[in-house]
């Protein structure tokens, strides 16, 4: 009896060994498998290390310190999306990580997925046991600046100062600091950033880097000496830098003691050869040929800019001056409608459209072009000139206005602080405008001038499938979107009232 008993507690043992002793090989094999993965790391054999891992997950899927370790291979081969992916998983199998959540938030920003990163961010913040790390609120500034809420993004990056003086990003925040600085118009506070590591920038960038960014501030300030000064040091740093090169023709572009527009054109060309993708170089290469009245030249040049930058509003308002110039005012129309697609708010589009539709005797549409621009730019001499003598040509219909000599005929736009960097910041919600690039229309320099237009161009001011632009929310805030759907309404009672039809 004593026997039966004996087996029977031995049989019952049996399986519950066995689930013991494959637990403990599992375990073996998985800690086997982290050793392997992690001295193929330390060996640079990022392939290896990241197979390496993965067979440890097979035995645990649910190991944190493995998922980050793969995701951290992945975010060394620059694989965002592989990298998020096991973040994801390690955050899911323990979402009160705060870590975690700081190191998916930043793989999210290094990914531009905007979105995600400000959400990952936010659990990041709610879960760390201290949310003043240095690391996390540099992740933070960056995603501030990306979106263009350079304020938020200020804040951020001297915060990390304060809470870590001697960081090894140091000099990165003082670069970022710097530029936010230029952007938002604080030009001293600016120029001591740049000032502080012209002589140790932060890598990749060089001091002829830092040295171009300060040459920028003195040439937005207007003090063009000390600007050219600062690119020449750049220029002794790196002969070779396409974008010194690039800001030197400008100003040799400018009406300055440096101007000489064929020294300009032949900076732009060696800049393109250095860095033919560069779309700002095509597009202020475009704008000296078009001085020097070479407007075929200056067409492959600008369409070599929307090649590379198609939704730029700065380079589509150029576009839309050079089809003026040579009389094609249909396509002048065309490009300007596009730069007002992308930008409703730059006051010298409005301008030059209210010039091209005098140019083609429709002095209704001019009128509402110029009310468009001088709410933009209430300052604007040139504006209130133009509607003034629109409104003298009103009450007095016989009285004939000789074109005054003071008024430009066009307004061309600010390039390098228009195209620096990026136009639009991104925003959370993602991009609203989609398709295909747009294409610059085939130019005629044989075309003769619209006396009064051949058949006059559209009434409206922008063409049926621009109209709800007006009514759209814009970057500018709720005012500004007010503000458009108001003119938007205005002039469609105005149109309505006078009898003009939609437009061609």
């Amino acid at each position: 009896m004593a026997a039966k008993s004996f087996n029977a507690a031995a049989n019952s043992s049996q399986p519950s060994t066995a689930a013991t002793l494959q637990a403990r090989l599992a375990s073996a094999n998985e800690a086997c498998w982290i050793k392997i993965g992690a001295i193929c790391d330390m060996m640079n054999e990022l392939e290896k290390a990241a197979v390496a891992y993965d067979y440890s997950l097979r035995h645990n899927p649910y190991n944190i310190q493995t998922l980050t370790a793969i995701a951290n291979i992945f975010r060394k081969k620059e694989n965002w999306g592989k990298a998020a992916e096991y973040l994801q998983r390690a955050v899911k199998a323990d979402s009160n990580n705060g870590e975690t959540w700081a190191t998916l938030a930043y793989t999210y920003l290094l990914s531009d997925d905007l979105q995600n990163a400000y959400t990952a961010y936010q659990h990041a913040l709610f879960h760390l046991p201290n949310p003043k790390d240095s690391q996390v609120w540099y992740g933070i500034g960056m995603l501030y600046e990306r979106c263009g809420s350079f304020e938020h993004a200020e804040e951020a990056f001297s915060g990390v100062l304060k809470m870590d003086p001697h960081s090894e990003k140091k000099p990165e925040i003082l670069f970022r600091l710097g530029s936010i600085y230029k952007q938002t118009g604080k030009y001293m506070q600016s120029l001591e950033c740049f000032r502080c590591i012209v002589n140790s920038p932060p890598p990749p960038r060089s001091a002829a880097d830092v040295w171009l960014q300060i040459g920028h501030i003195y040439e937005l300030q207007k003090d063009y000496d000390k600007a050219m000064e600062a690119y020449q040091n750049g220029m002794k740093e790196n002969s070779g830098h396409a974008k010194l090169l690039q800001h030197v023709a400008w100003l040799r572009l400018q009406d300055s003691p440096y101007q000489n527009v064929g020294h300009a054109i032949h900076l732009l060309v060696k800049a393109a050869e250095l860095d033919p993708n560069d779309a700002q170089t095509w597009y202020i290469l475009g704008r000296c040929q078009v001085a020097t009245r070479e407007f075929s030249k200056a067409h492959y040049a600008y369409q070599q800019a929307v090649y590379r930058d198609e939704r730029n509003p700065t380079l589509w308002c150029s576009i839309g001056i050079l089809y003026y110039k040579i009389g094609q005012y249909k396509e002048a129309l065309d490009a300007y409608s596009k730069a007002i697609r992308f930008n409703p708010y730059m006051s010298a589009v409005w301008y030059n459209l209210g010039t091209l539709y005098e140019s083609c005797k429709q002095p209704p549409d001019a009128k509402d072009a110029y009310q468009h621009a001088l709410e933009l730019e209430q300052d604007n001499l040139h504006i209130r000139e133009r509607l003034h003598r629109l409104q003298l040509a009103a009450e007095k219909p016989g009285l004939v206005l000789d074109e005054a000599p003071g008024l430009p005929a066009v307004m061309e736009p600010v390039p390098i602080r228009a195209l620096e960097g990026s136009l639009a910041p991104s925003a959370l919600h993602g991009s609203l405008l989609d398709g295909r690039p747009d294409a610059v229309a085939p130019m005629h320099l044989d075309a003769k001038l619209a006396q009064g237009g051949v058949g006059g161009l559209p009434s409206s001011l922008l063409p049926p499938e621009l109209a709800a632009l007006a009514s759209a929310p814009a970057r500018g805030g709720d005012a500004e979107a007010e503000a458009a759907r108001a003119r938007a309404s205005a002039s469609s009672k105005r149109g309505r009232a006078d009898g003009d039809g939609d437009g061609e």
